[in-house]
């Protein structure tokens, strides 16, 4: 039996593909960058252009080439979007400290409670009054409500990390909450998650469920006992550098050889084998990816070379691809049905109003001041790459149709966009005092963006805590 191969129509189209999505992402990621929104804004916006919403309706033979009916040529597509969104997740998870809601205390915990409890109880009555039209056509009752309660209660770590360095607000008080706070409620959101994508399988009977939430429970478990002591034995083991290759015969030094890439290859195998065991426990493969991240991420032998090696590619191509056939995923004709854009509407004013509410009432409660309150709740309005992850997850699995996944993807776009604007309209950075605080939660370059490193501004600033005690800033 002869190993199937794609014809060269098939190959021509994905590079026309790629072509297309990578420079019209990248293009509008600059210009969405130079008016203060982060790139992902840009990436998702190419792909609504080269999609049904603009091109589909502007020349539809391109849009056809862009989103083809035929399996063969859109598989290759989703292939290459689905690495983007796995290598996203590996990053997102080198930066998850859960220890950090500990560090900060009773203000994280009852800020966490009120921006995670309030919008999920929101969204599992919002999705009971939801029309039909937004479930997809394998969601059972269960999977859909929790999926949209899950879309509204969780924040996104890369995109709001970005704004908060850009806006030198990385190492304020409040920007530490919101960075802790999110690291919570995206590990809960994605083992509701992957509850999702067990309740939307074939079989819906409660006795049916109990292999697949029982094998998820076991990959659980073996990833929290096990996982991190096989993870240090490997990282210990790496060569501290890489093995010069050049000519063998003068001696002369290459390249660094495949010893300086251990740390690359150990994620890249860890991301595949915990991907393949959640899809075998009856999750989505893309939770592996992300619980491959927090394993390396809590080694102490963790080493940032890794992320030197995984960026570039990452950043670069993989995640704009992925974001970008988000987009083409988008039909915003969809809204025009009967009542569909008031449900839009609604969707977007539930998720901001329940968001704010809930984090501003636990900052309240934990005697933040208000505008600090204030800021951290809008942070954690921000839906971002995260949004987008889920939201995509429920379309695969047929939890979402293609209009319920136009609605949350928009939601994210918008909440994104507002979060900058308005943290710069909360906190004025000339107007908020310059405090210290202890090292809980800095996320790197991928979180941050470029110019986006911890301590990367003089000029950070914050607001004290009666929790977190201020010290005098080190020089």
């Amino acid at each position: 039996m002869g190993f199937p191969s794609l014809g060269e129509h098939a190959q021509w189209a994905l590079l026309v593909q790629l072509l297309a999505i990578t420079a019209l992402a990248h293009a509008a990621g600059a210009g969405v960058r130079r008016l203060g929104q982060p790139a992902v804004i840009g990436h998702l916006l190419a792909g609504v252009l080269l999609g049904p919403s603009v091109l589909g309706l502007l020349w539809s033979d391109g849009a056809r080439l862009m989103i083809p009916q035929e399996r063969l040529l859109g598989a290759p597509l989703n292939a290459v979007a689905w690495l983007g969104a796995a290598f996203l997740l590996l990053l997102t998870g080198l930066d998850t400290d859960l220890n950090a809601v500990r560090r900060l205390g009773r203000p994280t915990l009852l800020i966490g409670a009120g921006a995670v409890l309030l919008p999920f109880a929101a969204g599992l009555a919002l999705a009971l009054a939801l029309p039909a039209s937004f479930a997809g056509a394998r969601a059972g009752d269960a999977a859909f409500v929790l999926l949209v309660a899950v879309s509204l209660s969780i924040s996104s770590i890369p995109v709001v990390a970005r704004i908060l360095s850009e806006l030198g607000f990385m190492q304020a008080d409040f920007g530490r909450m919101i960075l802790a706070v999110a690291l919570a409620s995206d590990a809960l959101g994605w083992l509701a998650l992957a509850a999702v994508t067990v309740a939307s399988g074939p079989s819906a009977g409660i006795g049916a469920l109990a292999a697949p939430l029982a094998g998820l429970v076991l990959l659980t478990a073996a990833v929290l006992l096990a996982g991190p002591r096989l993870v240090d034995a490997v990282l210990t083991r790496l060569p501290r550098r890489g093995t010069p290759v050049g000519d063998g015969a003068t001696g002369t030094a290459g390249a660094t050889g495949a010893g300086g890439h251990g740390e690359l290859l150990t994620a890249v195998v860890l991301v595949l084998l915990l991907a393949v065991a959640a899809q075998a426990a009856g999750s989505d493969g893309l939770l592996g990816a992300f619980a491959a991240g927090v394993l390396i991420g809590r080694s102490p032998h963790h080493r940032s070379r890794l992320r030197a090696q995984l960026e570039p590619v990452t950043l670069t191509v993989l995640a704009p691809v992925f974001f970008a056939v988000a987009g083409l995923r988008m039909d915003l004709t969809a809204l025009g049905g009967p009542g569909t854009l008031l449900w839009a509407a609604g969707y977007l004013a539930v998720a901001v109003g329940c968001k704010i509410a809930g984090a501003y009432g636990g900052a309240r409660l934990a005697g933040l001041p208000s505008r600090q309150g204030l800021a951290v709740a809008v942070g954690l309005n921000c839906r971002g790459a995260i949004e987008v992850v889920v939201a995509s997850v429920g379309l695969s699995a047929g939890v979402l149709s293609e209009r319920g996944y136009t609605v949350i993807v928009l939601m994210a776009l918008i909440t994104t966009v507002m979060t900058g604007p308005l943290l710069r309209a909360v906190v004025p950075r000339a107007a908020v005092p310059r405090a210290a605080v202890p090292s809980a939660v800095v996320p790197s370059a991928a979180g941050a963006g470029r110019g986006g490193g911890p301590g990367d501004s003089e000029a950070a600033t914050g607001l004290a805590t009666p929790d977190v005690p201020a010290r005098p800033p080190s020089r």
